[in-house]
């Protein structure tokens, strides 16, 4: 007879020793889960892009698809990545924008040559969700699961003598958890999109909203700013993608540079249907379709695992990319509008040649 408490006690043995391999086995193995990625970001030339992922950045080259460094440890998911604007004078900063829910939102800013952290600091009382800056680098935008946004002067951050709450200018307008940011390419204005449904548009200076778009049937997850049709892109969880125009009550399409703008309007310029579930994220640029012919696209990822690439003007999709197996959370154009970037829950960051309209990496 055989000795069933001998097949039992090896039966246990060899799950202990199935869970040591899948557990204790160095990172970096095929088989091991990958964490979700929240943000990407190209830098200014189009040469890396950085990869927001569980308590650490990435940063990539894209030439070699090789990383490049690990900006480690952040608090909770790295749920926003900005690079500063070029500037020949300055050197190039990555700020990161992370947190633990309903316990504190944080702030790192690295300095890329040196790979060396150049400040961080708790601002949030829950995760930052969207980080922005001013066109000349001077202030920080965010937007945080605990209702508020904040405005900082960066340049201020290494005042000792005061806090940075006390720095900050709080904006307490939105009613519900504040999803996402935007700064004008101008800083004309910036913008702020809530659970509440709501699309604010304030005044950099005084910080009063001067327009309220209300047309969103639920929350507002993503925002980005077309240049080339001067509208501004968000995307919702009622599966929709939308463009708005904020212009002078006294006429024209855009605010002329440096008016103040204390008097402005607003409206829903179309509204684009395809995706099956919320959409988390998009951006607008302008893409070459061909050597001579141009044309200023969106590209919306959402939780139905697709990336939707849309013609803004005719509101037409140029491409559906579905090579994604789960929620896509972020996506990104390449500064020269020749590829699109998307990450999401199945942790793979995916390259696609809009051009050829085909996937070129995945990493």
């Amino acid at each position: 007879m055989f000795d069933s408490s001998a097949i039992t006690l090896r039966n246990i043995g060899i799950l202990i020793a199935a869970f040591y391999i899948v557990f204790a086995t160095p990172a970096g193995f095929s088989d091991q889960p990958l964490s979700p990625i929240w943000a990407l970001e190209f830098s200014p030339d189009g040469k890396m892009l950085a990869v927001g992922k569980y308590q650490w950045v990435e940063l990539w080259s894209l030439e070699t698809q090789r990383v490049i460094h690990v900006y480690e440890p952040h608090v909770g998911d790295v749920r926003c990545l900005k690079f500063s604007s070029t500037d020949q004078a300055a050197p190039l900063r990555l700020y990161a924008g992370s947190g633990i829910p309903a316990q504190n939102g944080e702030i790192r800013i690295w300095d890329v040559a040196s790979e060396e952290l150049v400040k961080s600091f708790e601002i949030h009382a829950d995760t930052i969700e969207s980080i922005a800056l001013s066109p000349n680098n001077k202030r920080l935008l965010t937007a945080s699961m605990d209702e508020f946004s904040a405005v900082i002067d960066v340049e201020h951050l290494e005042n000792i003598e005061m806090s940075v709450d006390e720095q900050a200018k709080w904006l307490t307008q939105h009613v519900g958890r504040v999803l996402c940011t935007l700064y004008h390419p101008r800083g004309t204005y910036f913008v702020t999109g809530s659970e509440d449904k709501t699309i604010k548009i304030w005044n950099p200076e005084t910080f009063n909203v001067l327009v309220n778009f209300d047309a969103n049937d639920d929350a507002v997850y993503s925002l980005a700013y077309s240049v080339d049709e001067n509208v501004i892109v968000s995307g919702s969880s009622d599966n929709a993608v939308r463009t708005w125009r904020v212009m002078p009550t006294e006429g024209g399409e855009e605010i002329p540079v440096g008016q103040n703008p204390s008097e402005m309007t607003g409206a829903l310029v179309r509204e684009y249907n395809g995706h099956q579930g919320a959409v988390y994220s998009v951006d607008a640029a302008l893409v070459s379709l061909r050597q001579d012919n141009q044309a200023a696209m969106i590209a919306s990822g959402s939780a139905d695992t697709s990336v939707i690439i849309w013609n803004i003007r005719s509101g037409n999709r140029f491409r559906t990319f579905d090579e994604s197996t789960d929620a896509v959370y972020a996506v990104k154009f390449s500064p020269d509008g020749r590829f699109v970037a998307a990450g999401g829950r199945d942790g793979k960051v995916r390259l696609w040649n809009l051009r050829r309209r085909a996937l070129t990496h995945e990493f």
